[in-house]
């Protein structure tokens, strides 16, 4: 009796698409680099660039990631979630844990020469991840929190969920006070809008 060993199929159209993602992160950073350094003037052209690709090329990213992880994972009860948790652990925690810490230690060890300074290790690790690796820190919270669906419907039915919590976060959601999370986390999940109300 021959054994069946299934086999995963690259997708083809991720692949490009995330080259053509990759090819704009890279193109983004070095006109931002460019310009910071005043080799390229900041005229309408750059600013119009600028805008334009930070509109879609992360979310490109995410899209690729969220369909193959629709596509290839299964979690849908509490064991599946705890197997979820571990492989995300080794596949995305392991190496943010050990380049964070990198970046940490020389940009301590340089501090006189980044052009960004950096605080405590914990707070780098946990709160405030260092700008090349904030990916892999969203993308890690996304798949923990995120269940995988069996059929579109409920796929769809997910994807309502989600923007109607957007809107109410977006909206306020009827709250006069909010009480936030500390730092980047409240900057960047509720309060972008009504920093005012913040306490």
């Amino acid at each position: 009796m021959k054994k069946q060993i299934a086999v995963r199929t690259r997708e083809k159209w991720v692949d490009d698409v995330k080259v053509i993602a990759c090819i704009l992160v890279v193109l983004g950073h070095f006109f931002q680099s460019m310009t910071k350094a005043n080799i390229l003037p900041e005229n309408d052209l750059y600013k119009w660039f600028n805008t334009t690709i930070y509109y879609f090329h992360v979310p490109l990213f995410f899209i690729c990631s969220g369909y193959l992880y629709q596509k290839y994972s299964r979690v849908n009860s509490v064991g599946s979630w705890r197997r979820n948790v571990a492989k995300k652990i080794l596949a995305l925690g392991v190496p943010y844990v050990t380049f964070s810490t990198a970046t940490w230690v020389l940009k301590k060890v340089f501090s006189s020469s980044v052009n960004d300074q950096i605080g405590g290790l914990r707070d780098t690790l946990l709160f405030h991840p260092a700008s090349p690796y904030w990916y892999l820190y969203a993308l890690f919270f996304i798949f923990i929190l995120t269940p995988t669906f069996k059929s579109v419907k409920m796929a769809v039915g997910g994807l309502v969920v989600a923007i109607a919590m957007k809107t109410i976060v977006l909206s306020g959601g009827g709250v006069r006070r909010l009480r936030c999370i500390d730092g980047s986390l409240k900057r960047n999940l509720v309060c972008t809008r009504y920093e005012c109300l913040c306490v």
